[in-house]
């Protein structure tokens, strides 16, 4: 008996509080919030953006660049030491060099000979080697099968260019490689 007692003292306390006549209210008046607002015209607009196949499975938003070109590695000598975004270069983690990428750039470089790919940073300049594209950490060029041979034909496509298919076939190891960008 006491809990029902609760429950109905409870429920008339809800019933009866400023939360729940404000919701009633935006419910009676049909008012939506500016950002549901936003967000549907975002979403709107992403439906509407043209998309091509770069890659079986990888398709980018029309008109955005992607760099086609060969990949390689820097290691051991560098670790420690200051990259062009300020911050000491660790081998370990997922970044990269790059000579006309804005720093902080997030991007998916795409192994063109096995398929793999990775998400990284653009925190440093280079690589100062003609027809090289990209410079990977020792970690990165690991985990996308390029470490040995030390130099890899990569496909460079920015995340902001892949299309929403693409970003939720990926997602799960994007937020990975994200998380081992710092």
């Amino acid at each position: 008996m006491k809990v029902l007692a609760f429950i109905l003292l409870l429920t008339g306390y809800v019933l009866g509080s400023e939360v729940y006549r404000l919701d009633l209210s935006l419910k009676k008046r049909k008012a939506v919030p500016e950002e549901f607002v936003e967000f549907s015209r975002i979403v709107k607009d992403l439906m509407e953006e043209e998309y091509e196949e770069v890659a079986p499975g990888i398709e980018v938003k029309k008109g955005c660049k992607v760099e086609r070109g060969i990949a390689s590695w820097y290691g051991g000598r560098f670790h420690g030491r200051k990259t062009a975004s300020g911050e000491p270069y660790n081998l370990f983690k997922f970044t990269a060099a790059s000579r006309t990428l804005p720093l902080g750039t997030y991007v998916m470089v795409r192994n063109e000979e096995n398929g793999r790919v990775i998400t990284v940073r653009i925190n440093d300049r280079g690589p100062y080697v003609d027809g090289r594209i990209i410079d990977l950490s020792q970690a990165a060029a690991y985990k996308i099968g390029m470490m040995y041979r030390g130099i890899a034909m990569v496909q460079v496509i920015p995340l902001r260019c892949l299309s929403p298919r693409s970003l939720m076939r990926f997602y799960d190891e994007i937020i990975y490689d994200l998380a081992n960008t710092y």
